[in-house]
């Protein structure tokens, strides 16, 4: 059964790092929007009640407001059916947008899994990220969520953080730990083009961050959070099942601006522009595509193998991958990025932070 991902994308503030569709939002300009996606929604209807999970991102999906949350999860449930029953349902939050009341409500409409957005540790830094929330902000909001009955919280860490030291991210990893979180990503800074960062010069630091991401890494896995994903760390039995259906070359529909679907063996994206695509849902019209295409033969295949040797379980050897890609696996296994465990391949634990090197062969 596919997965069904929601675009919110609206935030309070735009994070210097951040090339998400994302840009902050009137009440009015929230409202319309969610009458656009529940047009869009509607449009969908011949896939109603066949979704497993529900991931509701963005942008920042918490920032909107109690009313404009209970129309969301109406219009939700419309597809889905009740949220509750689903194998998973995922919403992401900033701390600044998030109190005891969303938390309920969240809570109350079936939401089980929350992914709440921390980054750092220290306020020095969550100010050069451009953060709204600091560390304070954080703790009341993980607080709110444990009160109104979450047991399944991810928390986002970032390193190579433009003045960001090893100990500053040890002191990050272990202030997080003393949370208990059962789901942990981390991430090293990219800076994209047309992001603040770029724009400001900002540089990323490869070197730096490589210490980091092994060390953290060690630390989650040492507190019981077993890596399951490149950059993914979870508790037994908390992994994402949302993302791991992606991983899996899983079929999913994506509804809001800049969303991503795969169903039938084709991939389309919505634009990015979220006037566009309010306009066309209004009028009646699809959203405009910012790609469609469909995958078949090798370019199948091998995007199947970059996705599944993202998961530290590596990818079944089939006889499509060791026949098509017989060269580019040798070449892998020579150069000792990946290794062969009976009819399984996956890349090496400590080659992971240089996987990209890795699926630059199946491009």
């Amino acid at each position: 059964m596919p997965g069904l991902y929601i675009h919110i994308p609206f935030c309070r503030a735009k994070c210097g790092y951040c090339d998400f569709a994302s840009a902050p939002g009137t009440t009015d300009e929230i409202d319309v929007f969610l009458r656009a996606l529940e047009l869009e929604a509607a449009s969908c209807a011949a896939l109603a009640g066949q979704f497993s999970t529900l991931y509701v991102g963005g942008g920042t999906p918490s920032l909107l407001s109690p009313p404009q949350l209970e129309k969301l999860f109406a219009i939700l449930e419309k597809l889905a059916g009740p949220v509750k029953d689903l194998a998973e349902a995922t919403f992401e939050a900033n701390p600044e947008s998030l109190d005891a009341e969303k938390a309920g409500l969240l809570k109350r409409a079936g939401v089980g899994r929350v992914s709440l957005g921390l980054q750092a540790s220290q306020d020095a830094l969550l100010r050069r990220l451009g953060r709204v929330a600091m560390s304070g902000d954080f703790l009341k909001a993980w607080d709110a969520l444990r009160a109104a009955g979450f047991d399944n919280l991810n928390a986002d860490l970032m390193c190579g953080l433009p003045g960001q030291t090893p100990a500053d991210f040890a002191e990050a990893i272990g202030w997080l730990l003393r949370l208990k979180p059962e789901h942990v990503s981390f991430y090293a800074l990219e800076v994209h083009e047309g992001t603040p960062f770029a724009a400001a010069g900002v540089k990323e630091d490869p070197e730096g961050s490589a210490g980091m991401y092994e060390a953290g890494a060690a630390a989650l896995q040492a507190a019981g959070l077993g890596r399951y994903e490149i950059s993914n760390f979870a508790r037994p039995g908390r992994q994402s099942l949302h993302n791991l259906n992606y991983w899996a070359q899983g079929e999913y529909l994506g509804l809001g601006p800049a969303a991503a679907s795969y169903l039938g063996g084709e991939r389309r994206a919505n634009t990015a522009d979220t006037a566009a695509y309010v306009k066309a849902a209004l009028a009646g019209a699809p959203a405009p595509q910012q790609y469609r295409e469909t995958l078949t033969g090798r370019a199948r295949t091998a995007e199947r193998i970059m996705l599944g040797l993202r998961r530290t379980a590596g990818i079944e050897l089939t006889d499509d991958i060791f026949i098509e890609f017989k060269d580019e696996t040798e070449r892998l296994l020579k150069a000792g990025l990946i290794e062969r465990g009976g009819s399984s391949l996956r890349i090496k634990p400590e080659r992971l932070y240089v996987s990209n090197a890795v699926f630059r062969e199946f491009v």
